[in-house]
């Protein structure tokens, strides 16, 4: 019998096969990961900037000249300006009465401030806030 050291070209080819069919599961998840990443980067981008928008509403109409003339907050330029130009940010303002029904007086008792996020169609995120008159 034959005495033989090391190893056979099938035992490679077999190694080799399985440390590729390994490769390939580990670079799939690999791949998928980082989309996850970027689409959850994404939503956090977003809702930073929801909520630092709704925050400069807050701020801003404290001062009833500013909630009377239904004035937008200067400094919401300056958030405008972190997110990409590929994102959609809709504002709404809705007049209230205390009640929740849609006021008629102006200024009114109460204002609903909706900020939406979308890309490409998708909302990545919405927030909403009740500014009350300063008066």
């Amino acid at each position: 019998m034959k005495n033989a050291k090391g190893l056979s070209l099938v035992e490679i080819l077999i190694s080799l096969a399985i440390i590729g069919v390994v490769i390939v599961a580990v670079a799939g998840s690999m791949a998928s990961n980082l989309r996850v990443s970027s689409s959850t980067n994404e939503q956090s981008l977003a809702m930073e900037y929801v909520n630092g928008a709704l925050e400069q509403y807050r701020i801003y109409w404290k001062s009833a000249a500013n909630y009377n003339a239904a004035a937008t907050p200067p400094r919401l330029s300056d958030l405008n300006r972190m997110l990409p130009s590929t994102f959609t940010v809709t504002i709404r303002a809705d007049n209230l009465n205390l009640n929740g029904s849609a006021a008629t007086a102006s200024p009114p008792p109460m204002r609903k401030i909706t900020i939406t996020v979308t890309r490409s169609g998708r909302t990545l995120a919405r927030g909403a806030t009740l500014i009350g008159n300063p008066n």
